[in-house]
């Protein structure tokens, strides 16, 4: 799927995440912009956890290893309006993986109504 016009939209815990790892990698918005401007299809996306949910890996320019032993972003799809929710940010050297559970309380927090 090619995507036309994706709309993105960032969560607060997504904004909190980038705060706090700024402190660390100081080129980390600059990163995540080279990653949402590469997004041309529903590939770009990374994993397909299930449910429109994706996990990407994204090079952290700070560390100069590439995409390996860089940042993984955890985002979902509403295909319906095209809009792309940017979840969750982290260093894969902080946290090696993030389970379902995580996932699932992350999507709760940021989407009750």
């Amino acid at each position: 799927m090619i995507f036309e016009k994706l709309i993105i939209k960032d969560t607060e815990t997504f904004n909190k995440e980038v705060k706090k790892l700024k402190k660390r990698y100081k080129h980390i918005e600059k990163d995540y912009i080279d990653f949402i401007n590469s997004i041309k299809s529903i590939d770009d996306l990374g994993i397909n956890l299930g449910n429109n949910i994706f996990k990407v890996r994204i090079a952290n320019s700070d560390k100069n290893r590439g995409k390996s032993s860089g940042y993984r972003l955890i985002s979902y799809l509403k295909l319906i309006e095209n809009e792309l929710y940017v979840i969750y940010i982290y260093d894969k050297s902080d946290m090696e993986n993030i389970n379902e559970n995580e996932i699932d309380k992350l999507i709760l927090d940021n989407f009750q109504n």
